[in-house]
């Protein structure tokens, strides 16, 4: 039995959905998580005085100036070829994850495991905003770009690269812990699959007006 797009995009959701709320669960019953625990003892290895460099300017990328920086440059993009409607779910789907990620953090209150404001580590821990809001931000601009023509293999493999460094930055620089970057990449998934298929709605119902 062939199993369509739709269902896989539904699994997906409900697996994203499974690992967020156990690790929500177990975060604010403020349980040891073993994937906090197994990279205590590992992380020496990637906190040397090059890596902490590297990592200091790359966890940017999932900042601020990075993402409004990525969205501004995909938009001009998308406007020389007239997908408007595209800039408007990518616009809405970055905010909506900037400003979920906020109410979640303040609801589950986790306290960082070291604060520090030259990176963007002054708010509440859990989930990882430059993970979740990365990961819908170049997750997004992703597909944009496999819909645009470019190879698929490579769009993916340097999209879920950059996504997984900016997750990886925020646990080397101390400013995280690993399962926040684990919830953050969880609800990232879900926003993600969520508006790729109500940029995909859109698309469709303008192209069958302008028929």
């Amino acid at each position: 039995m062939k199993i369509n797009k739709h269902t896989y995009a539904l699994v997906f959701i409900v697996v994203f959905a499974a690992f967020a709320g156990i690790l929500t669960w177990k975060v604010i019953d403020q349980q040891t998580l073993l994937i906090d625990e197994w990279m205590k003892g590992r992380l020496q290895l990637l906190q040397g005085k090059e890596s902490i460099a590297f990592f200091t300017i790359l966890t940017e990328m999932g900042s601020e100036p990075g993402i409004i920086g990525t969205l501004v440059g995909a938009s001009i993009w998308l406007a020389t070829k007239r997908r408007y409607i595209s800039i408007a779910v990518f616009v809405i789907a970055v905010v909506v994850a900037q400003l979920l990620n906020k109410v979640l953090k303040n609801i589950i209150a986790r306290e960082r495991p070291s604060l520090n404001e030259a990176i963007d580590a002054v708010s509440y821990s859990f989930p990882s905003g430059h993970a979740m809001v990365g990961l819908v931000t170049y997750g997004f601009l992703a597909a944009l770009l496999i819909r645009a023509g470019m190879k698929k293999s490579v769009v993916i493999t340097g999209a879920a690269l950059l996504i997984l460094l900016v997750g990886l930055s925020r646990i080397v620089l101390s400013v995280h812990y690993p399962s926040d970057i684990l919830g953050g990449y969880c609800l990232g998934g879900m926003l993600l699959i969520v508006f790729l298929y109500a940029d995909a709605y859109a698309n469709s119902r303008q192209k069958k007006r302008g028929k």
